[in-house]
């Protein structure tokens, strides 16, 4: 029992993948039905809607108290992490396809540790650091394992749109955690970091087609269904479980350890979307679980 409470930062990394693994599924069910563009208007939204209810449920008020400077760092990483760095990678898709774009992104975890490091002081020992490069390979394995008939017609900014994604989202974590040790608890942090992620995310689509590209679709019960259900599983609990996660973990390992959804998207996707297994997918998942291993038996 004492290891296990030892390990709840990194136990709450590994449930926030699989929270975001059932909410690629769901997203991608409401985009078939709705199209990206409601998809990504609803996500935020009704998260913030949610966060803003539990926190009036767990603390008597629906906003959190913004005389705690914390709320700066979390609000700053709100804009970054979550609408500039989505905003990136979805121009990224169009640019390179979303193969090259999230083998690209599954490189944060190397952008966080080396902030962390940095800025917060916060060292790797040799496990840990094998453990991270072991889920890089791993990712960028399962993730490159899809064929994809896709002509790059802007590849340069492709690949640096997509890089620029993995550093706003590490910088994102980064802030988070920053914002969270001035005493901000992660549901007030949670809330801060949609609130302004929602705003943010209004302004960069101004500038950035992705997320009003695509053919228009008329909403219909079923897509916003399972809009409704991604939201509740990934902007919600997702991002605000990856709150607690950097919090009681290092922003390395916790990055880590987020980053391993792909893997447990594999049986959701063969159950689900009827997608086959393939050899890479294997050998990507065996040397994420590997370093995923690393990343639990390591000391504090």
């Amino acid at each position: 029992m004492e290891y296990f409470l030892s390990k709840t930062g990194e136990i709450a990394a590994l449930t926030t993948a699989v929270l975001w693994a059932f909410t690629a599924t769901f997203f991608t069910l409401a985009g078939k039905n709705i199209g990206s563009k409601w998809v990504n208007l609803f996500r935020l939204l009704l998260a913030s809607l949610y966060l803003i209810i539990a926190h009036k449920i767990v603390y008597g008020i629906f906003l959190p108290d913004f005389k705690n400077n914390g709320w700066i760092y979390l609000a700053v990483s709100g804009a970054i992490g979550l609408a500039l760095g989505d905003s990136l990678l979805f121009q990224s898709f169009l640019d390179i396809g979303t193969q090259k774009s999230m083998v690209i992104m599954s490189s944060w975890p190397l952008f966080s540790s080396f902030l962390a490091y940095v800025f917060l002081k916060e060292s790797l020992n040799s496990v840990e650091i094998y453990g991270i490069i072991l889920i890089v390979i791993g990712i960028s394995f399962v993730v490159s394992s899809k064929v994809e008939p896709h002509l790059a017609p802007k590849p340069v900014r492709g690949v640096f749109l997509s890089l620029g994604g993995a550093v706003c989202q590490a910088a994102g974590i980064l802030l988070a955690k920053q914002g969270l040790e001035k005493g901000l608890s992660a549901l007030s942090g949670t809330v801060i970091r949609m609130i302004f992620a929602s705003l943010a995310l209004v302004v960069f689509s101004l500038f950035l087609k992705a997320l009003t590209s695509g053919q228009e679709r008329k909403l219909n019960f079923k897509g916003i269904f399972y809009a409704f259900l991604g939201s509740i599983v990934g902007p919600f609990l997702g991002v605000w479980l990856s709150l607690y996660a950097v919090s009681h973990a290092k922003v390395g390992v916790a990055s880590a350890l987020m980053t391993t959804s792909p893997i447990l998207l594999i049986p959701l996707s063969a159950m689900i979307l009827k997608e086959k297994l393939k050899k890479w997918v294997i050998i990507g998942t065996f040397i994420t679980v590997i370093g995923s291993v690393l990343l639990f038996i390591s000391k504090p």
